[in-house]
């Protein structure tokens, strides 16, 4: 056994400030609606980390945990052919292959290459949403496997780690603090007529 260090981070979505007459006169509950979105700029820079992080100052991504298993054809770096998604599906010890975790992770626009793939009679190789019975529907599975769309991973360019095929279970999340929204009713807000929020939460990721 190795022993692998899961730092956590403190994650901050930085003070805003609202006046107390948006507060007064919202007709939302105004409140919830911007813990909201303070949970959801939170959840953007985390699954940045989780993603690409650097494990310097940050989490350790998947992708920069991930070992190279496939590596595209000379000249293909915004395509992808069949054969190499073969190459790296099995580039997977069988073991992990048949784990309920295992699937695909990709950008979106990965995908869309992906779809373009065709036989030589001009017809896509896979359909999304055919399994389903719904041709023509979301991305699901890719060689029997579901897909993951991440935003957060690079598009398909030299020198890119752009499609990840593994156990995805493999990568685990470590949260000490659960999201925590603070309401600040200080002078320093006070005496400007406004209420400030912030939230904070402390997590860190690797790839085991």
């Amino acid at each position: 056994f190795g022993q692998l260090s899961m730092d956590v981070y403190k994650y901050s979505s930085k003070k805003i400030a609202l006046p107390f007459e948006l507060i007064q006169d919202s007709f939302i509950d105004i409140e919830s609606y911007i813990a909201d979105l303070l949970a959801t700029r939170l959840g953007r820079i985390t699954a940045t980390h989780y993603a690409t992080g650097t494990g310097t100052g940050q989490p350790h991504g998947i992708v920069t945990g991930a070992a190279s298993g496939a590596v595209g054809a000379a000249g293909s770096t915004t395509t992808v052919v069949y054969d190499k998604l073969v190459d790296l599906e099995h580039s997977v010890d069988p073991a992990y292959r048949n784990a309920p975790g295992v699937g695909w992770m990709m950008h979106d626009s990965s995908v869309a290459k992906i779809r373009q793939i065709k036989d030589s009679n001009g017809r896509p190789i896979f359909v999304p949403g055919y399994e389903q019975g719904n041709p023509g529907g979301a991305p699901d599975r890719l060689l029997g496997l579901p897909v993951y769309i991440c935003q957060e991973m690079a598009q398909m360019a030299a020198n890119a780690k752009s499609i990840l095929f593994g156990d995805f279970k493999k990568y685990r999340i470590r949260q000490v603090m659960d999201l925590t929204l603070f309401r600040m009713t200080d002078s320093a807000f006070t005496l400007n007529g406004q209420v400030g929020f912030v939230a904070f939460m402390r997590e860190g990721g690797r790839l085991i």
